[in-house]
């Protein structure tokens, strides 16, 4: 009846998933501040969440705790080099993709890079439009491969 209130139905909430979730949320694993800040300033409208990580060990906790599409890494970081990030994430989060920041004097030692799996390697200086067309490309693989192992998953 007009004028009568019903009480809603309790909601109940639940983790957002990769599917619910919108906008793309991606690692940096970084020991650079500025490098790090550059992105965060350029690219807020742009549904990328930048988080940042300054070890393996950091970046496998931040992928797993938001879900993590897109691993960013610098050629060095802390504890280690861009193949070094590339076996954790095959040990650990398989389907997330991976793009790697160099610049020129490093081209030899991230050659190997395509070939490791990664989704492409953006070149120093950075131009903002390639970075968010790397990124969300990177994103729709990692979507993709979750997908593809969903539907492999379920034929069985």
């Amino acid at each position: 009846m007009p004028g009568q209130s019903q009480a809603a139905a309790p909601r109940i909430w639940e983790e957002p998933t990769r599917a619910t979730k919108s906008g793309v949320d991606c690692v940096f694993l970084t020991c650079f501040d500025s490098d790090f800040y550059f992105l965060v300033n350029v690219l807020p409208g742009s549904e990328i969440r930048m988080h940042r990580a300054e070890t393996l060990e950091q970046a496998d906790f931040l992928l797993t705790v938001t879900g993590g599409t897109v691993l960013l890494t610098d050629v060095t970081f802390l504890d280690g080099c861009w193949d070094e990030a590339v076996d954790m994430l095959a040990q650990f989060h398989p389907l997330v993709a991976f793009l790697v920041i160099a610049d020129e004097v490093d081209r030899r030692f991230v050659s190997e890079a395509p070939h490791r799996g990664a989704c492409g390697v953006l070149w120093k200086p950075l131009e903002l439009g390639q970075v968010w067309r790397f990124i969300r490309t990177a994103h729709e693989a990692t979507e993709e491969r979750t997908i593809w192992q969903h539907q492999r998953l379920c034929q069985r």
